[in-house]
C-alpha cells in the first residue's frame, strides 16, 4: 500500500528493516507538499515501483495518480502486503489527477486517537503515516467496509447498501466516465459506522481524503468491471458532521487548526475566479538552446531555474504561460449568521478557500454551511523576506459547500431559460426526477405536491388556509395581513425580457406594514424573514446607504479596491425585512426607488461604475409620527415618508389597535394561554411545520410558473376599470398603471400557493379584495371617507387640494384688486376672511394662508418687507 503523507515529494520513504527501494522514472509533477524538517528530504529522489498483489506492474507510460500533496499513490514500499489486510487496493489508478491543491500541507502533530487502541488494530499491519498515528491498512479496510455494508435505518437488509447504490447511480451519466464523479458522503453516517474512522477522519483530513478518494476509486473499477483507463477520478465531498465537530467562528481556536469542521454563515462576498498554478513551464532564451524545464510547486512558490543544464546559461529561462497547469480557485467572505452574534458584539468573518467544482456555486447573501479544513497560513511583513509575522492568518479549505437549511437557497428559473425554452411544467414531474434531485429532495417534494392536493369536506383546496394558520401561530388573529404575507413570500411570475427594452417587470411584491405600536408589526417581519428562501433583516435606524447598497473596501491579500455587498444586494432573489421604516435616514431612502422598480442598484464609486441586482421584496414597517395612528389624518400625514416612495408598496396594511371589548377579551385569553400551563397543553401544534413550511414555499418559487388565462385577462381589465371609477369626480385618481401590475402579482402569487398554473377569474377577486383590504384602506380620504390614491403621491387629499386652489385664486384676486398699494399681513388676511364669508365657506387657517403667500411671493405678485407687503404690477 502506498503511505500517503509520509514524506515530502519525490522522497522515497523506508522502514528502518526494509532494503533500500528501486529507482523508477519520475512521476506526473504535481503539487508538493511542505517539508516538516530538513532532514526528511531528498527532492531528486526518484520513486518506487508500483506492486499489486492483485494486478501486475502497469504498463510502460501508465503513470500513477498522485495526489495534491506529492506522494504518489499507488507506491509501496518493498515488501509483501497480504490481500487480505489491504482489500481492494491493488488495483492500478488513474492517471488523471483531481486538483486538490489545498490539500498540499505539512501533517498535523500527531494526537492520541478517541477511537480503538492500536493494538485492537494491529500495529505490526501496513504503515503508519509520517506524522500521526494512522494505520493506513486499517483506514483502507474500514473505508471497503463502510462502502460496502452501510445501509441506512430502516432499510432492507437484502437490497443493495446505500454508497453503493449511489455510485453506481452517478457512473450511469456517460459525461462522468471521462471527467470524474464528485461522491457525497454524510459524515454522520461514518461515526456510525466506524468511530474510529470518524476520528481519523476529522483530525487528520489532510492525510485521510486522499486514501478516501483513491480507494473510492479502485471499488469504482471493480464494480463496474471498466479499464482503470475508462473512469475518471473520485473526489469524496464528506459533509454533515456531528454536532460535536460544527464550530461557530468565534470560537475556533489553535487546536482546531488542521482538522475538519462545519461553519455556518452568510456569503456577503464572492471574489472573481483566480487561477491557481500548480506547476510552470519555463523555456531557455538562448536562441541555439529553447531548453524546456518543467517546475512544481513546492513550499507554495515556484522556483525559477538559474542555470541551464544543457547550454549553460545562467538566468536565462523564461516562463511559457500557456503550457502551465492551473487550477481554479475563488475566495468566499462568510460571515457569522446574525441570530449567533452575542449582544454589543460586531459579527465574525472567516476566508474560504473554494477549488475546482465549488467555484461560482453560491452568490453574497447565501446562507451556507461549509465542511472544510481550518488551516493557518503565515505572513511576511516583506515579501522579499524571508522572516514571518508571529500572528498567523487562518482560513477554510472547503471540501463540501451546501444550504444551512434546506429550502432556504432556492434556485430560481433564469430570465434566459425564460425567454428559451420557457419554465418548467408541474406535469412533467422534474421535481421527482432522481437524475435532477436528491432522493431526500424527492421525499420532500412528494410531501408537497400531497399537501397542495388535500381537500375539504366542501372539496376545496385547504391549502392556503392550513398555510395562514402555519404562520406566526403565536399571534392573534391578523389573518388578512398573514396571507398579504404569505403572498409576499411566493410572489408572482417572472417574465421573459423584452427584445427590444432592457426593462424587467418584476414579479416580487412589496409590503409596508404601519400603525400603531405594539400590533406585532415587527413579530411578523421576524417570521417572514425566518421563513424566506434567502434574506436579510436590519433597522432603519442603523440602515446607511453604503449599507444597503454596496461599499467599497481594500481587499488586504491583493489591495485592490472590492465592492462589499450591502443588504438590497444580499437579499437578491429574496426578502429584505427592514424595521423602522420611518426612522431610517433621508439618503438611505432615496435609496430605495430604483431598488424597489427597476430592481437594480447603481454604483458610481473609487472608479468602479456598475449596476448590481436587487432583485428583492421589501418589507417595511413604520410607526405613525405621535406614537398612535390618528384615524382623522391620512396615511402619509401619519408617517414620516416620502410621498413617492408610498405608491411603490403593494401592500399598505393599517394595522390599528381597535378597542372592543369582546376582541379584547379574546385576545386577553390567547395570550395567557401562552403562558399557563393549561394553555401549553391545550394549544395545538402548527398544522404545517416551519421546515415543511419553507419547503413548500421554495417548492413554489422553483417549480410553478403561473400564466394569465384569457378569463383572468377580462377580469384584470374590469376590475382595473371599476376601481379607477371609484372617484367623486374626474379630479379624483382612484387607481393607476401601477395598481394593475401588483393585481397581476397578486393574482399569480395566490395561484402559485396552490401549485396551480393558470390564474382563474377567482384568483383576480382575491387579489382585488385583498388590495382593498390593504392599499385602499390606507388611501381612505378621513374627511370625505372616499378612496383617493393621489394621496399617497401628492400628500393632499383631494378635499385639502381643492382648498389650497380656491385659496391661491382668491389671493390673486384680492392682489389684483390692489395694484401698486402697501397693506399689512393682516389686512390682506381679513380682506380675504370678508370675501370667504359672503361664500359660506370656512375662514382662512394658517395652515391654507401660509403656502398661498409664500406662492404669491415665489411668482413676484407681492414684496414682504418685515409685516407689510408692497402689491406689484403683474
Amino acid at each position: 500500500m502506498s503511505q500517503p503523507g509520509s514524506g515530502p515529494p519525490n522522497s522515497p520513504v523506508a522502514s528502518p528493516m526494509e532494503p533500500p527501494m528501486t529507482p523508477q522514472p519520475p512521476m506526473t509533477p504535481q503539487r508538493p507538499r511542505r517539508a516538516v524538517s530538513g532532514a526528511e528530504a531528498d527532492f531528486s529522489s526518484p520513486q518506487p515501483g508500483f506492486a499489486s498483489p492483485g494486478f501486475a506492474s502497469p504498463p510502460p507510460g501508465f503513470a500513477a495518480r498522485t495526489p495534491p500533496f506529492g506522494t504518489p499513490i499507488g507506491s509501496v514500499s518493498p515488501g509483501p502486503v497480504s490481500p487480505a489486510a489491504t482489500p481492494g487496493s491493488g488495483l492500478r489508478t488513474p492517471a488523471r489527477v483531481a486538483h486538490r491543491p489545498f490539500l498540499g500541507s505539512s501533517p498535523a502533530p500527531s494526537r492520541m486517537s478517541d477511537g480503538p487502541s492500536q493494538s485492537a488494530v494491529g500495529v505490526d499491519e501496513g504503515k503508519f503515516v509520517y506524522g500521526t498515528d494512522i494505520n493506513e491498512t486499517q483506514v483502507v479496510r474500514d473505508f471497503h467496509h463502510f462502502i460496502r455494508q452501510f445501509r441506512q435505518p430502516g432499510a432492507a437488509a437484502d437490497g443493495r447498501p446505500f454508497y453503493l447504490e449511489q455510485l453506481h447511480k452517478q457512473w450511469e451519466e456517460p459525461s462522468l466516465r471521462l471527467r470524474g464523479i464528485r461522491f457525497p458522503i454524510v459524515g454522520k453516517d461514518i461515526a456510525t459506522f466506524s468511530p474510529a474512522l470518524y476520528d481519523h477522519l476529522i483530525h487528520f483530513p489532510t492525510e485521510v481524503i486522499p486514501i478516501f478518494d483513491r480507494e473510492l476509486w479502485n471499488i469504482s473499477v471493480r464494480e463496474l468491471q471498466a479499464e482503470p483507463e475508462d473512469l475518471g477520478t473520485c473526489q469524496v465531498k464528506v459533509h454533515g458532521l456531528q454536532e460535536k465537530d460544527h464550530r461557530i467562528m468565534r470560537c475556533m481556536n489553535p487546536i482546531d487548526i488542521e482538522r475538519l469542521m462545519t461553519l455556518k454563515g452568510v456569503v456577503i462576498r464572492c471574489s472573481d475566479l483566480v487561477p491557481d498554478m500548480l506547476s510552470a513551464v519555463f523555456r531557455c532564451s538562448s536562441e541555439d538552446c529553447k531548453n524546456e524545464v518543467t517546475v512544481t510547486l513546492s513550499h507554495w512558490t515556484i522556483d525559477e531555474p538559474t542555470r541551464c543544464e544543457t547550454c549553460g546559461a545562467s538566468h536565462s529561462f523564461e516562463i511559457v504561460h500557456n503550457e502551465c497547469v492551473f487550477a481554479d480557485r475563488q475566495m468566499l467572505k462568510l460571515q457569522e449568521p446574525p441570530e449567533l452574534v452575542p449582544e454589543g458584539e460586531t459579527p465574525q468573518n472567516v476566508v474560504v478557500c473554494c477549488f475546482d467544482d465549488m467555484v461560482d456555486q453560491v452568490r453574497p447573501g447565501d446562507r451556507i454551511e461549509v465542511t472544510g479544513i481550518y488551516r493557518a497560513s503565515a505572513v511576511r511583513p516583506v515579501a522579499k523576506f524571508d522572516m514571518c509575522n508571529s500572528v498567523y492568518r487562518t482560513h477554510v479549505d472547503a471540501i463540501a459547500i451546501s444550504a444551512e437549511q434546506k429550502g432556504r437557497v432556492d434556485a430560481p428559473v433564469d430570465d434566459y431559460e425564460l425567454a428559451q425554452g420557457g419554465p418548467p411544467k408541474l406535469a412533467d414531474e422534474q421535481d421527482l426526477d432522481p437524475q435532477r434531485n436528491t432522493p431526500e429532495d424527492v421525499a420532500w417534494n412528494k410531501r408537497v405536491r400531497e399537501l397542495a392536493a388535500e381537500r375539504g369536506s366542501d372539496g376545496k383546496l385547504t391549502v392556503v388556509s392550513k398555510l395562514i394558520q402555519s404562520f406566526a401561530p403565536s399571534i392573534y388573529e391578523e389573518d388578512e395581513v398573514k396571507k398579504g404575507l404569505l403572498v409576499q413570500l411566493f410572489g408572482g411570475t417572472a417574465k421573459p425580457m423584452s427584445q427590444s427594452s432592457k426593462g424587467r417587470c418584476r414579479p416580487e411584491i412589496n409590503s409596508l406594514l404601519c400603525g400603531d405600536p405594539s400590533t406585532a408589526k415587527s413579530q411578523l417581519l421576524l417570521y417572514a424573514y425566518k421563513l424566506a428562501p434567502r434574506g436579510i433583516y436590519t433597522s432603519g435606524k442603523g440602515s446607511s446607504a453604503v449599507g444597503l447598497t454596496a461599499s467599497i473596501s481594500k481587499d488586504p491579500i491583493t489591495k485592490d479596491l472590492v465592492l462589499e455587498s450591502g443588504a438590497l444586494v444580499l437579499s437578491d432573489r429574496g426578502i429584505c425585512c427592514i424595521d423602522e421604516f420611518d426612522k431610517m435616514d433621508e439618503k438611505a431612502r432615496a435609496i430605495l426607488h430604483e431598488a424597489m422598480e427597476q430592481q437594480t442598484v447603481s454604483i458610481a464609486k473609487a472608479g468602479i461604475v456598475c449596476s448590481l441586482n436587487a432583485r428583492c421584496s421589501i418589507l417595511a414597517s413604520a410607526n405613525p409620527k405621535d406614537s398612535s395612528y390618528d384615524p382623522k389624518k391620512s396615511v402619509v400625514d401619519n408617517i414620516n415618508l416620502p410621498k413617492n416612495l408610498m405608491t411603490r408598496f403593494d401592500f399598505i396594511w393599517l394595522m390599528l389597535d381597535k378597542r372592543n371589548r369582546e376582541t379584547d377579551q379574546r385576545l386577553g385569553e390567547f395570550l395567557v394561554a401562552m403562558y399557563s400551563e393549561t394553555g401549553a397543553k391545550q394549544r395545538a401544534e402548527p398544522v404545517v411545520d416551519p421546515e415543511f413550511f419553507r419547503r413548500y414555499v421554495s417548492f413554489a418559487r422553483r417549480w410553478v410558473f403561473p400564466r394569465l388565462t384569457d378569463e383572468a385577462s377580462e377580469s384584470l381589465i374590469a376590475g382595473y376599470l371599476d376601481l379607477r371609477n371609484q372617484g367623486y369626480n374626474r379630479e379624483v385618481i382612484t387607481a393607476t398603471p401601477r395598481i394593475l401590475e401588483s393585481l397581476i402579482r397578486i393574482a399569480e402569487a395566490l395561484t402559485k400557493m396552490e401549485l396551480r398554473e393558470e390564474v382563474t377569474a377567482a384568483d383576480v377577486a382575491e387579489a382585488i379584495r385583498l388590495l382593498k383590504a390593504a392599499t385602499y384602506a390606507a388611501a381612505v380620504d378621513p374627511e370625505t371617507g372616499l378612496i383617493d390614491m393621489e394621496q399617497l403621491i401628492a400628500g393632499n387629499s383631494a378635499s385639502k387640494r381643492k382648498r389650497t386652489k380656491d385659496v391661491e385664486a382668491l389671493l390673486s384676486e384680492v392682489l389684483a384688486e390692489r395694484l401698486g398699494e402697501s397693506l399689512s399681513i393682516d389686512a390682506l388676511r381679513a380682506v380675504m376672511n370678508e370675501k370667504l364669508a359672503e361664500k359660506k365657506e370656512n375662514l382662512l387657517t394658517d395652515v391654507d394662508f401660509t403656502p398661498a403667500l409664500r406662492k404669491a411671493e415665489e411668482e413676484g405678485l407681492v414684496r414682504k418687507r418685515g409685516k407689510i407687503l408692497e402689491v406689484r404690477v403683474a
